[in-house]
């Protein structure tokens, strides 16, 4: 399904506190960027970097397929990425530039055979195994539940009533934290002596750890207290499964609904009319690099010829002390916790830990290398030397919130300063250009400033929490 004139755009919930949140969502971008079926591929997230506000900053290309890398629809697919991202339903025709909003990853049908690899796996990586599920095993299919979201709850179902028809399994049945029938009267919701779960989630977390496990009765935390599968009690065995959403199939679940949408589009699925557009960005880095003498900073971050990467601390540090960093994807898992092993949800945090060093080898890699580094931080400088990157002031920012984030509506503008000294002065490293917290941002020689356009999902939630 080769789609070179156009990018995918993959979308996660992402989280503030749990350094797992996010990883699927990138895993997937990396495993289809890899396969070279897209022009580009992205990521950006709600609650993480880069965020769904500027996340269209990052593509090139014209044409742009948006894939929520959810569950199930609901106030996130259906409310929130629409106003963020400023789409007009399926088809968002913006100048030159054409968004296609395709379906959550996880309606795809092949989301059953996801769920069925996950069951499959579990098994195979234990020490046992279950010589005739279809006679003595239950596959429970396990997610949150709430009154808030009809669907969340019917997709679980209809997976469940999906498998027991195939009669791969005694039974399948889906089990909720919150909703009847509950995850934590599994004993008596199946007489079954091998049970298999599967948790119906996007990445693995508070959850998946700890919640389900502590309401099964198997343990307090899945990850840190050595569980092994299976679980033994009673006579009977339970195997207990990492979130669906980890599955490296749902990278082709993910592109299945971008053949699903081509098909029910068919307009949308011709060759762009005109060549694809040159990198900007890409061009504007080479430029800098060109006219600029080495070495070259961004944030905490120093770049040396050769398209080598380091800590500025390191500037002089011997490259055989430092931890060599072979992949984007080792490189993301480096940069994604400080020196205390703290989970750094903000990329432009003072925090970035010392003691590697990552060789981009090309422009395009070094420029991929800075999005994970400092998302959305090449995007927003280009168009800043080109006098187009818009600020936001506070004020709309604040009006755009929902739910219990509507509070922040409601601070006058002493406090909203009080608020920046708290978050953003002592803990950031990017340039304001929003109002009324403006901060001068002019450039240093040799340095690519890191600017913040719109108050961002980090202040604004530490308001709500406060």
């Amino acid at each position: 399904m080769p789609v070179h004139d156009a990018a995918l755009l993959l979308l996660g919930h992402g989280s503030t506190l749990n350094a797992d949140s996010s990883t699927p969502t990138h895993q997937h971008a990396e495993e289809i960027r890899r396969r070279g079926i897209f022009a580009e591929v992205h990521v950006a997230f709600w609650k993480e970097e880069p965020n769904l506000r500027q996340a269209l900053r990052l593509i090139a290309q014209r044409r742009v397929y948006v894939v929520p890398n959810f569950i199930s629809s609901g106030y996130f697919t259906e409310q929130i990425i629409p106003r963020e991202l400023d789409l007009d339903g399926p088809v968002t025709r913006r100048g030159e530039r054409e968004i296609y909003y395709c379906e959550p990853a996880g309606l795809h049908p092949l989301m059953t055979e996801a769920l069925l690899r996950r069951a499959r796996e579990v098994v195979s990586e234990s020490t046992e195994m279950i010589r005739e599920p279809a006679k003595t095993a239950c596959l429970f299919i396990c997610g949150h539940g709430t009154s808030l979201n009809d669907n969340s709850t019917k997709v679980i179902h209809e997976q469940a009533a999906a498998i027991r028809a195939r009669g791969l399994f005694a039974d399948c049945q889906a089990v909720l934290m919150e909703q009847s029938p509950f995850v934590k009267d599994w004993r008596t919701l199946t007489a079954c002596p091998d049970v298999i779960v599967a948790p119906f989630f996007i990445a693995d977390g508070l959850h998946s750890f700890e919640d389900i496990p502590v309401l099964m009765g198997l343990t307090s935390n899945v990850k840190e207290f050595n569980f092994t599968n299976p679980h033994r009690e009673n006579g009977r065995r339970l195997w207990y499964a990492t979130a669906i959403g980890t599955v490296s199939f749902l990278a082709d679940v993910i592109l299945a609904q971008v053949r699903q949408f081509k098909e029910a589009h068919p307009e949308t699925g011709r060759a762009a009319a005109s060549p694809a557009p040159a990198n900007a960005i890409d061009d504007e880095l080479a430029r800098f690099l060109e006219q600029n003498p080495p070495p070259w900073k961004i944030g905490e971050l120093l770049i040396r010829p050769g398209f080598e990467l380091r800590h500025r601390d390191d500037r002089d540090s011997d490259p055989a002390k430092l931890q060599n960093v072979t992949s984007i994807a080792g490189l993301r898992e480096w940069i994604r916790l400080d020196r205390h092993g703290n989970f750094r949800p903000l990329r432009a945090a003072p925090n970035l830990r010392r003691g590697w060093i990552y060789h981009a080898g090309d422009l395009p890699t070094l420029h991929l290398a800075l999005d994970y580094l400092y998302p959305a931080a090449l995007a927003n400088w280009m168009m800043a030397r080109q006098g187009g990157l818009p600020a936001t002031p506070w004020r709309e920012t604040a009006e755009r919130q929902t739910g219990r984030l509507r509070v922040v509506r409601e601070i006058d503008d002493a406090a909203l300063h009080e608020l920046v000294a708290q978050h953003c002065q002592r803990g950031c490293l990017k340039r304001r250009l929003w109002p009324p917290a403006t901060q001068h941002t002019g450039e240093n020689p040799g340095e690519i400033p890191l600017l913040c356009p719109e108050a961002c999902n980090f202040l604004v939630a530490g308001r709500a929490r406060s």
